[in-house]
């Protein structure tokens, strides 16, 4: 008798071969036994996964330069804000794996993005992003697509880094060679790059589509999460709002006011996540550092 038919016996003879189904147990007829295992070829392909190659660069002390930059909490408020950031992520997580379930495609691509400057998107981004490292299934890829102010590639010390207008700007070269490891297991940082003027056409150019395919098809744990000028400030983040699957946007509390908010989302494509973070509310005893959450509410109080 092969392993596979004594295999099966003793599930037999266990009841471990009666599944339940929702949750009651119901009658299952009898398994039948082949007279034989069927043969499988043995050059049959294997279907592996691909995973993202490692960076080929690396910055020195990335959480050192993050905390000197001021976009690390302050110890007091460290548990309570990194909390916080995991009621966050998680609802974007889920999208992506709820999506590679139904019809086997990934939504991996999430920008963080703001009506206005000033209401805290590139700290959301960061803190964000550490938050999915250190999740066990995922690994996140933070661009720094804010190529007018570049705060997160200042913030990372990568000034004189190449990045993503470099990239943009010519087709030949590889995504994947200005990553760069951040000493932070799970987390890589792809720098805004050189100021370009002609921007918002990189931007909409096929190129950018193409770099997009790349970096978010290299690992399907990879969350690749840009951080984006606000929508209302320049014309790359309408852009890039077009073509990434779930779009995270910040609101400061008592700073950006409805129409504001309105018209930001009036740019976004309703068919796709979109999710919003109250930043800054003082009915928080964090201060400064609290952020709500809520998904689609703005097109409520558009209604209301």
């Amino acid at each position: 008798m092969s392993i596979v038919e004594r295999a099966l016996r003793r599930l037999q003879s266990s009841g471990q071969g009666r599944p339940p189904t929702n949750g009651v147990l119901r009658e299952q007829k009898p398994l039948r036994v082949p007279a034989a295992p069927v043969p499988v070829a043995a050059e049959a392909a294997v279907v592996v996964a691909p995973v993202a190659p490692p960076p080929r660069q690396s910055l020195p002390a990335a959480i050192e330069s993050l905390r000197g930059a001021g976009v690390l909490p302050l110890p007091e408020h460290a548990e309570v804000l990194a909390d916080q950031f995991r009621r966050i992520k998680w609802p974007v997580l889920e999208t992506v794996s709820a999506k590679r379930a139904a019809d086997g495609n990934v939504a991996n691509i999430v920008m963080v993005t703001s009506s206005v400057s000033g209401e805290g998107k590139t700290f959301t981004s960061l803190n964000l992003a550490l938050s999915i490292a250190w999740e066990k299934d995922f690994s996140v890829l933070l661009v720094d697509a804010d190529v007018a102010k570049r705060h997160a590639t200042r913030a990372f010390g990568a000034d004189d880094r190449a990045g993503l207008t470099e990239i943009l700007g010519d087709a030949t070269r590889d995504p994947e060679e200005l990553v760069l490891g951040t000493g932070i297991r799970g987390l890589t940082f792809l720098p805004a790059g050189k100021r370009q003027e002609l921007a918002p056409e990189l931007f909409a150019s096929q190129r950018m589509l193409d770099v997009i395919r790349v970096l978010g098809g290299a690992d399907p744990r990879r969350i690749v999460l840009f951080d984006t000028s606000p929508l209302l400030a320049t014309n790359e983040s309408q852009v890039l709002a077009k073509v990434v699957d779930q779009v995270v946007l910040v609101v400061r509390a008592e700073l950006t006011t409805q129409p504001m908010v309105l018209e930001a989302v009036s740019l976004l494509d309703r068919s796709k996540e979109i999710r919003c973070i109250l930043n800054q509310s003082h009915a928080s005893e964090l201060g400064e550092y609290y952020y709500g959450y809520g998904k689609n509410n703005p097109y409520e109080a558009q209604e209301g």
